[in-house]
């Protein structure tokens, strides 16, 4: 005999649909001593209805001329809600159970997410947080709030209870257990509704709390956010418009140091009227240009601090910022003695934690500013060929360094001052009793056609309460965009909320390709462990999967050379902070893909209450809105190829049918090869991450044999 057909819709106590929650039949035996019989589960779709047949038991067959009592349970995530017992009629073979009235907890909310105009916004992800009545007024209570500014881990932090995204007409629901906000204090729950980015890692808006929710779907008010603060390429800081962007620009790319420095004398020693300079680092004596007297003799030419003194006495007025802080070296009182007889004023950006003053700016007279890569340090000077034993960089074997700076001209270079001025006028308000303000000064008019943006990361409780967050929203919005490439070049690779961004947009898109070139060792202590520990997330766990792999590659810079007739091989560090988006985005600037220069420090996430802890960054980004500008991005990213990838000549790049990707794939193959060979070489300076700790084990790790070669750190 055929099982019955059970159909029938379920709601809450507010009479919305309960959808994608679990149902179980039970025939209720009337003996005591027999178990209940599970004849029917099945799960209710999108508007809460249900439709299923009863299994075919023999002991349940008996019973079909009667009436039988039947037990209802519901349930969400393995969790029973609710349970109900009622009487059918089994000789009907279609039973409809009708609306049925499911009591119980909070257990979701639903709403919409529009723009300022009243469009929907689709695909951002919604997620609900929340705690019981009595732990959220707990967690909400002054002594709670006064206790957590001091305790060094947060303890006001409200429980995830799930998340789910918007659909084209910007409708959400997120339906959760109870158990997920009741404990053995707790019946009713405080919630807040949090809407994030497509990628699900940045906060775009978020609700005040809801307390003490009784119904069994919540439905929300209309969130409203503005488009571009959600979509778009360009950086709005939660706004509509554009913010500091420019577009009469003349923009230079400098590809490694020695031209950066080059050009950096150049402006000091042509400034008329002011030079503003921030920096995280700055050697009194710093030699920035060499000469050539007779082949192979190098002598010091330009000393940085004697050309800005030099600039001093024509009367331009100097304003140094540098960074102070007690658990990172810096430069202060060692900058602060060489000038103490001259009228360059400096000045020192405190540092109150796991935060630095990274940015690394100049400004002569309003008319051109520079984003900086490197510190003015000894150690850090470095031309394109990256040889070992660079004679003009100190100490003697300290390895290679590969960076990238900026030079602007137009409107672009009042953002650049302004910071400065901020920066400027805050030490002046906390260290100097609001002596020596300064203001920006007006806008000179551009000549160039280069678009761009410059955004910054800002310290929060400095400029502002909660600072700024422009140059993690640059990245965020570009990764979401990206449709055929990324390619991401940084000292660090630590950030979580950029890992989790790609590890999201490539499985959304299959063809999505990501290369990002990197350290072998960071230079900051635990960062080895933590980049590992990002890489392994993307699928990541040897050598060859990096050499195979469809949609990602993580690759290192080497450098070589002959020694005595010994071979000798070290790794390049790479200092430089460059992202390039499909060609129609790319940044330069001193922002790492780290915690503290983009977000907070998110890898001692548990550990700390971090929130606070973020650098000052500035970074320049060029979006390609035409051709025109879009040429300025395929420029700088074939600069970098040609030289990390060995190809010559100044022809454009030509991408494999199989993606750009594949090019950085078989020249790390090739030069795995060609070192092997019994006179080893590199073309161009690549090699694929290794997860090992030294240079010597990492070539191990790559299956190089390293022979009597002299293998630097």
């Amino acid at each position: 005999m055929e099982g019955n057909l059970f159909k029938g819709r379920l709601v809450g106590v507010d009479g919305k649909p309960l959808a994608h929650h679990n149902l179980v039949i039970q025939r209720i035996d009337s003996s005591p001593l027999v178990m209940n019989q599970e004849i029917a589960e099945t799960m209710t779709n999108s508007e809460g209805n249900f439709h299923v047949s009863s299994l075919e038991l023999a002991e349940y067959e008996k019973n079909q001329d009667k009436s039988t009592e039947i037990k209802l349970e519901v349930g969400f995530k393995g969790e029973n809600l609710y349970e109900t017992i009622l009487t059918v009629d089994l000789k009907d073979k279609t039973i409809d159970l009708g609306i049925l009235e499911v009591k119980g907890p909070n257990r979701g909310v639903n709403g919409r997410v529009l723009d300022e105009k009243g469009d929907p916004l689709e695909g951002l992800v919604v997620s609900v947080e929340g705690a019981g009545k009595r732990e959220s007024s707990l967690k909400d209570s002054r002594a709670l709030e006064m206790l957590d500014k001091i305790s060094p881990v947060a303890i006001k932090n409200y429980h995830v209870l799930n998340e789910s995204k918007t659909d084209e007409d910007g409708f959400y629901e997120v339906l959760y257990p109870p158990s997920s906000y009741q404990n053995i204090l707790d019946d009713k729950a405080t919630i807040q509704v949090v809407i994030k980015d497509v990628l699900g890692v940045s906060e775009l808006s978020r609700t005040d709390k809801y307390t003490a929710v009784s119904e069994t779907i919540k439905s929300i008010e209309d969130i409203i956010i503005p488009k571009n603060w959600a979509n778009g390429w360009f950086v709005t800081l939660g706004n509509s418009q554009k913010s500091r962007f420019t577009d009469d620009n003349e923009v230079e790319v400098l590809v490694d140091n020695q031209t950066e420095l080059d050009n950096v004398v150049q402006s000091i020693n042509n400034a008329k009227s002011y030079v503003y300079i921030t920096q995280f680092e700055f050697e009194s004596d710093f030699t920035a240009t060499f000469t050539h007297e007779t082949e192979g003799n190098l002598r010091p030419r330009d000393i940085l601090t004697r050309i800005i003194l030099n600039a001093s006495s024509r009367g331009v007025k100097v304003k140094i910022v540098l960074n102070e802080n007690l658990a990172v070296p810096d430069s202060y009182k060692e900058m602060e003695e060489f000038f103490k007889d001259s009228s360059v004023e400096i000045r020192q950006f405190k540092s109150h934690g796991l935060h630095v003053m990274h940015a690394k700016t100049l400004i002569t007279d309003g008319k051109e500013a520079y984003v900086i890569g490197s510190p003015f340090k000894k150690d850090y000077w470095d031309s394109s060929q990256h040889i070992i034993n660079e004679p003009r960089r100190h100490p003697l074997g300290v390895r290679p360094v590969h960076d990238v700076s900026v030079k602007l001209k137009g409107g672009a270079v009042y953002h650049v001052e302004e910071f400065f001025t901020q920066m400027w006028n805050y030490i002046s308000r906390e260290e100097y009793q609001g002596q020596g303000k300064i203001d920006p000064h007006p806008a000179s008019p551009g000549s160039g056609k280069t678009p761009v943006q410059m955004v910054r990361s800002v310290t929060p409780e400095t400029f502002t309460k909660k600072g700024e967050l422009g140059i993690f929203e640059g990245y965020r919005k570009a990764l979401a965009n990206a449709k055929d490439f990324i390619y991401l070049e940084n000292q660090f690779f630590t950030n979580k909320a950029i890992a989790k961004a790609l590890k999201n947009v490539m499985d959304s898109d299959d063809n999505l390709q990501v290369i990002v070139v990197m350290n072998e060792n960071p230079d900051n202590p635990g960062y080895k462990k933590w980049q590992n520990q990002c890489i392994e997330k993307m699928g990541i766990q040897t050598y060859e999967d990096i050499l195979e792999h469809p949609q990602i590659g993580f690759f290192t810079l080497w450098s070589t050379g002959w020694e005595k007739q010994r071979f000798q091989i070290q790794p390049v560090y790479v200092h430089a902070k460059v992202g390039v988006v499909d060609d129609l985005w790319a940044t330069v600037g001193t922002a790492n893909l780290d915690g503290s220069s983009l977000t907070y420090v998110n890898e001692l996430e548990g550990f700390f209450d971090t929130k606070f802890h973020r650098n000052m960054e500035m970074n320049i980004i060029l979006p390609g809105l035409d051709k025109d500008s879009s040429k300025y991005i395929v420029k700088l990213r074939n600069s970098l190829w040609r030289e990390h990838l060995g190809i010559e000549g100044s022809f454009p790049i030509e991408k494999p049918k199989e993606g750009w990707l594949k090019i950085w794939q078989e020249v790390a193959k090739q030069n795995l090869k060609s070192l092997n060979r019994p006179k080893p070489y590199l073309t161009g300076h690549v090699l694929p991450y290794s997860a090992e700790e030294s240079a010597g084990d990492q070539l191990k790790d790559l299956k190089i044999e390293i022979r009597d070669w002299d293998v630097l750190d």
